[in-house]
Parts: structure tokens; C-alpha cells; sequence
């Protein structure tokens, strides 16, 4: 009877333990998920996208987004009937790294190394727009415009970068840092194969890293290897169906994958290099995630091609991230859902402006719209 007790006593006092470790790991999660939702609540809704696409001229557009966080930004790009589309897009892109600057001080410590590596995918994307610039002989004086403002690299080295010659003066630029030895040791393949190779060397990189910072910590770590995972499988068969449609042979094409991939097994992934073609790779990975995204969109894929499956596995993801951040509020879900969302609707927005200025009819605008699938609880 006696044994009976203490095991009782030990049980109550082991899950007592175990709800004040939980709870004081939630509290931190709190204001910041909370501020995180007042934010989500004042993001553009689809109709709203799509009523700004059918806006007539630019200025209707801006007088529509009166009541959004970006009129402050935007009014210094508007005098009158006149645009000032350079000062439009860098007002955009602007209050998107505000935000994400807010966003790092809230993050609670115990995983802001890793929303800190998220983040760092503005620096992927930024040195991947620079090297494709530099190699397209984009002039220096506009670079800057394409760039989008960083919350983990300061703005003298953006301009710094941007300012290089060629990509030898860029990767000197770059030496002591991490992408140095990347895009060192890359350089070879640049001069055989062109720019896949230095880009696909930095995705690599970038979320192998990521990859390692998602496992070198128990805390959220199961949440966080399904948000990261499926973003990092994206990334490979993105990569293995645009380098199947150029012609790539299988062994240039792996050794570009990134490893360990998540629900995609290497038997999988080799399969999909393998295949004859677009359609077989697609049914290599039928009974995944990823597999029934594609299989879903393939008439469309086979009609507009690869940028079609590409559209289906991001939007899929944006349903994936918010559901998580729905479903798991107290913790890290949340936040890395704002970070995707947030950034979805920075470059509607800019599409839409873009092509607006371009001539482009609604219909073609509203195509370009990525959306963010609506979830049914």
C-alpha cells in the first residue's frame, strides 16, 4: 500500500513539474503570439489583392491602401498624379524588415538563433539577385532598387555588395564570411554549368544550416521540422524539375540536392532524377506531402509548366504555415507562419504595382496573385 502511495505521489509531483516547465515555456510564446495576431488581423485579404488588381491607375491604388501600415511609407512615393515607383517599391520592402526587426526583439531566447536563421533568407535571396545581376551585367546604380532591406545585415554592407565589379570582387567582398567558402568552392561548376551552379550552392548552404539549427535544440523542435522540411523538399524538387526541363544528366542534378531532405527519402529524390519526365518525377513521390500538392496541379502544370508546380508547392506551404500557427499558438509556429505570410503579401503587393505601371490587364495581375488557402477548422 505503501509503494502504491509514493508512486502516486511521484506521478502528481512528476506531472506538477512537468505543466510548470511547460507552462513557463508557453508564457514567453504569449505577447509575442499575441501582437503576432493583431498584426495577421491587418494583412490584405485575398479580395483585397484582387480589388486593387481591377484599381484604375496607380494613385487609386494608394488611395486603397489609406488605411494599411504602408501609407506612411508609401506617401514620400506620391506627389499628386505622380509616381515615384522606385520609392514605392523600397517604401514596400522597407516595412517589411521594420516588422521583422519588431518581430526578432520578441522572440523568446530559447529558439530566436533560429528565427534569426529564417530571416537570413532575405540574405539568401539578396546575394542570389546580386550574383544573378553581376552575371546579367546589371549596372551598379540598380541593384540597390532590387534588393530588399535586411533585419540581420546592416545596410552599409548590402550597398557594400552591390557595389562589386563582378563576382571576384563581390566574393572578396564576401571573404571571411560564410557564403565566401560556398560560392568559393562553387566557381568551377559556375564556369561549366552558369549560374545554377552558384545559386543552387548558396540554397544548399543556407538550409543545410538551417537544417543543423533545427536539430541542435529539443525545444519545438518536432513543429519545426515539419515547417522546415517541407520548405527545404520544396526546394529540391523545384530544383530537380526546372534542371530535368533544361536536359541536366541525374549526376549534375544531385549533387545539388539538399541533404537531409524531410519527408522526401533519398530513394525518392533519386527516382524523381531519374525519371523520363516532368509528369513521371511528379509520380515518383505520389503518396507524400509534396506528391499530392503536385498531382493535385498537374493539368495546370503541364499547361504552364514548371512555375505552375512551383506556385502549388509555395501556396500549399503559406496553408501549412497557417494552420500551424492556428493550431499551435503557444509556441514558435506562429511566428515563422507571420514571417511567410508577411513576405507573400510584400511582393503581391509589389507585382501588382509592378505590372499595374506596366500596362497589364487585371485578369493577368490577378494570375500573378500567390494566395494563401483558406483554412476550415
Amino acid at each position: 500500500m505503501i509503494e502504491v502511495l509514493i508512486f502516486v505521489f511521484t506521478l502528481i509531483g512528476a506531472l506538477f513539474v512537468w505543466v510548470i516547465i511547460s507552462t513557463r515555456r508557453s508564457v514567453g510564446y504569449i505577447f509575442c503570439n499575441a501582437t503576432i495576431s493583431a498584426w495577421e488581423a491587418r494583412l490584405l485579404s485575398e479580395a483585397r489583392l484582387m480589388e486593387l488588381a481591377e484599381a484604375q491607375g496607380m494613385v487609386n491604388i494608394f488611395s486603397a491602401l489609406e488605411d494599411t501600415e504602408y501609407r506612411p511609407r508609401l506617401a514620400e512615393a506620391t506627389k499628386g498624379d505622380k509616381v515615384d515607383l522606385i520609392l514605392v517599391e523600397r517604401a514596400l520592402r522597407e516595412s517589411l524588415n521594420a516588422r521583422y526587426r519588431e518581430l526578432i526583439k520578441m522572440v523568446p531566447e530559447e529558439r530566436k538563433g533560429t528565427i534569426l536563421r529564417v530571416l537570413q533568407r532575405v540574405d539568401l535571396w539578396n546575394l542570389k539577385t546580386l550574383i544573378t545581376m553581376i552575371h546579367n551585367k546589371v549596372p551598379k546604380e540598380q541593384r540597390l532598387q532590387e534588393l530588399i532591406p535586411s533585419p540581420t545585415m546592416p545596410p552599409e554592407r548590402l550597398e557594400m555588395l552591390a557595389s562589386a565589379e563582378d563576382l571576384n570582387g563581390l566574393l572578396e567582398f564576401l571573404r571571411g564570411s560564410e557564403q565566401f567558402e560556398v560560392i568559393s568552392t562553387a566557381f568551377g561548376d559556375y564556369e561549366k554549368r552558369g549560374l545554377i551552379a552558384l545559386l543552387s550552392a548558396l540554397d544548399k548552404h543556407y538550409y543545410t544550416s538551417l537544417w543543423k539549427d533545427v536539430q541542435a535544440k529539443r525545444a519545438q523542435r518536432s513543429i519545426l521540422e515539419v515547417m522546415i522540411g517541407y520548405e527545404i523538399d520544396s526546394v529540391n524538387i523545384k530544383l530537380i524539375l526546372r534542371l530535368k526541363r533544361e536536359g541536366a544528366p541525374p549526376d549534375e542534378i544531385d549533387k545539388y540536392i539538399v541533404r537531409p531532405s524531410h519527408e522526401l527519402t533519398d530513394a525518392m529524390l533519386k527516382a524523381m532524377i531519374t525519371a523520363e519526365d516532368i509528369r513521371s518525377a511528379i509520380q515518383m513521390i505520389y503518396n507524400t506531402t509534396h506528391g499530392k500538392v503536385l498531382a493535385e496541379a498537374l493539368p495546370q502544370i503541364e499547361e504552364k509548366g514548371i512555375p505552375a508546380a512551383e506556385r502549388a508547392l509555395d501556396e500549399a506551404y503559406l496553408k501549412l504555415c497557417k494552420w500551424f500557427g492556428l493550431t499551435q499558438f503557444f509556441g514558435i509556429a506562429p511566428v515563422i507562419s507571420f514571417i511567410h505570410i508577411k513576405e507573400n503579401e510584400m511582393r503581391n503587393l509589389r507585382a501588382i504595382i509592378r505590372l499595374k505601371a506596366d500596362g497589364v490587364e487585371a485578369p493577368k495581375i490577378k494570375e500573378r496573385i500567390k494566395r494563401v488557402p483558406k483554412i476550415g477548422l
